[in-house]
């Protein structure tokens, strides 16, 4: 079955809501609820071989020193940085003063990384997942713009979404917004439902209570300017030539050889096609060799190599002590 039915209840429905750009709640008999469970995550604390930027602490002011969470740690004699602390990370979760944001899941947990493949063959899309845990009562991130379309999936608890007007022009970029303005469409999300968030529509999001707040990402990226030149540049260069001409009479042929190329190639390229070239160049550049196994491997039945501190994910989403 289509893994886009999971978001929205029906594909079609996804790939309309992609075409018109609106915000949108959907609640899908089927949410992909099941791709990344907190006991799961525990595991991957534990396993002590993930790194920054793969997770980070962050708040609304900014990121979380690394120090705070990812002591050094030596190997082979040598001090090695970056290697994030489980229990570390527990303490300021449940503390309040962090949300915890996976980044690019896709690249290195193999269930995910196969339900993004399938998007990706889909919608002929570059498409990463992230991963956020927001104490309640607190907001994760600044307001911000996302050069992404973004489908948000409450797995655990509730959050409070404001999204505000998007660009007026395509002339913006990605990133915090000092004054977004009032909201322009606000909905708290239960377990289960999917929050679509149009590219470039500035947002935020507070954890409810009791317990902390967790939600997957799915960006679905379109390509830029950037992208187009790019393809542009790869049909018009070619590369079936000698890379240095000898002499001014080779360097002329060469010159005379790209301009018939590109000439050629331009009388026959249409917007369309230049634009389906631009995204294949961002699926080939986002692409990875499939991993043989994630850190740690399956994360079902497995003590943890560290051992914890007793505090898990779980009590933390539900509230418990």
């Amino acid at each position: 079955m289509d893994v886009l039915h999971r978001f929205t209840g029906d594909a079609d429905d996804f790939v309309d809501t992609l075409r018109h750009g609106t915000p949108r709640v959907f609640r899908p008999a089927d949410p992909p609820l099941d791709l990344l469970s907190a006991d799961e995550l525990d595991h991957w604390l534990d396993t002590g071989l993930l790194r920054v930027p793969y997770l980070q602490l962050v708040t609304a002011d900014g990121e979380v020193p690394l120090p705070r969470f990812c002591p050094p740690r030596t190997v082979l004699g040598r001090a090695e940085h970056g290697y994030v602390d489980g229990s570390s990370v527990r303490r300021l979760l449940a503390e309040g003063t962090a949300t915890v944001l996976l980044r690019h899941i896709d690249q290195w947990h193999p269930g995910i990384r196969a339900f993004c493949e399938a998007m990706r063959r889909r919608l002929g899309r570059q498409v990463e997942a992230f991963h956020f845990i927001t104490p309640p009562g607190t907001q994760g991130r600044p307001v911000h713009r996302d050069d992404a379309d973004v489908f948000v999936i409450q797995t655990s608890g509730t959050k409070v979404w404001h999204l505000y007007d998007g660009p007026g022009d395509g002339r913006w970029a990605p990133g915090p917004v000092g004054s977004p303005g009032r909201p322009t469409f606000t909905t708290r999300l239960e377990p289960g439902e999917v929050l679509y968030i149009p590219r470039g529509h500035a947002h935020r999001a507070i954890a409810a209570e009791p317990g902390a707040s967790a939600h997957l990402s799915f960006t679905v990226r379109e390509a830029g300017e950037a992208h187009l030149r790019a393809a542009l540049a790869a049909l018009l260069v070619g590369t079936d030539r000698p890379a240095r001409p000898l002499g001014e009479k080779d360097l002329l042929a060469a010159a005379d050889s790209m301009l018939a190329e590109a000439r050629a190639n331009l009388a026959t390229l249409s917007g369309e096609a230049l634009l389906d070239r631009a995204r294949a160049g961002m699926r080939a550049v986002a692409s990875l060799p499939e991993p043989a196994d994630a850190p740690g491997g399956d994360a079902q039945g497995r003590d943890a190599p560290g051992g914890s501190t007793g505090l898990r994910i779980t009590d933390l989403l539900t509230g418990s002590p």
